[in-house]
């Protein structure tokens, strides 16, 4: 039997864990290199499957929980990968430092990490949540305010990490591309729901492109 090379799969450590969160832990430096690289991305896919699983976990079908637990990391990494370009040349023409290449894909897998740990950590409460409410609406408002809180706490490490490689990039800079990231990570979760099945429809991995994101959100409030 043939086994694959040690050096092909890289162990998630402890250490990986704790510097996809924060640099000034004592004793814990941040890892560098392709195989940090790849780390976090096994980080990123084993947190974000976990997250779409507990969010699939609604009205108990085997089939939502499995194909939300694929879908939320194509929705992480889709909306990186559709937003990377405009951050890169952003990065090139603001940041006192520009980052090569490698250097910004390590930035932004940490940060992409720091996300799907957030969601990881909080997918059991939101198992349990998702598995025993009775109400939609109600299940729908915990996956987006869950959602959000990784995206957030994903963003702000970025920009820890950009600054502390780059030197401090403008604010204005920052706060356009997350302006970017949030509309473009919305409207793709909008394009690959549902995450949270709907009680009264049969199970479809995705449902089509009827409105947006932005309109179901809030067009309520709108009186819309």
């Amino acid at each position: 039997m043939t086994t694959m090379p040690a050096a092909l799969v890289p162990p998630v450590s402890l250490a990986a864990v704790v510097t996809a969160l924060r640099d000034d832990v004592p004793g814990v430096e941040a890892p560098e290199g392709s195989m940090a690289a790849a780390r976090a991305l096994m980080i990123c896919l084993g947190g974000s499957a976990l997250f779409g699983a507990a969010l699939g976990s609604f009205h108990g079908s085997p089939l939502q929980m499995l194909s939300s637990a694929l879908k939320a990391p194509m929705l992480l990494l889709g909306t990186t990968a559709l937003c990377f370009p405009a951050f890169y040349v952003m990065q090139l023409t603001r940041a006192p430092t520009p980052l090569s290449l490698s250097r910004a894909v390590m930035v932004k897998s940490q940060a992409l990490a720091a996300t799907a740990l957030w969601w990881g950590a909080l997918s059991l409460p939101l198992l349990f949540l998702a598995s025993t409410v009775q109400h939609y609406r109600l299940a729908q408002g915990l996956a987006l305010v869950v959602g959000a809180a990784g995206g957030i706490v994903g963003m702000r490490r970025f920009a820890a990490r950009l600054g502390a490689s780059s030197g401090p990039t403008p604010r204005g800079t920052m706060i356009a591309y997350s302006v970017i990231y949030g509309v473009v990570g919305a409207q793709l979760s909008w394009f690959l729901r549902p995450f949270v099945g709907a009680p009264d429809q049969p199970w479809q991995f995705v449902r089509g492109m009827q409105s947006n994101f932005f309109a179901f959100v809030f067009g309520p409030l709108l009186g819309g």
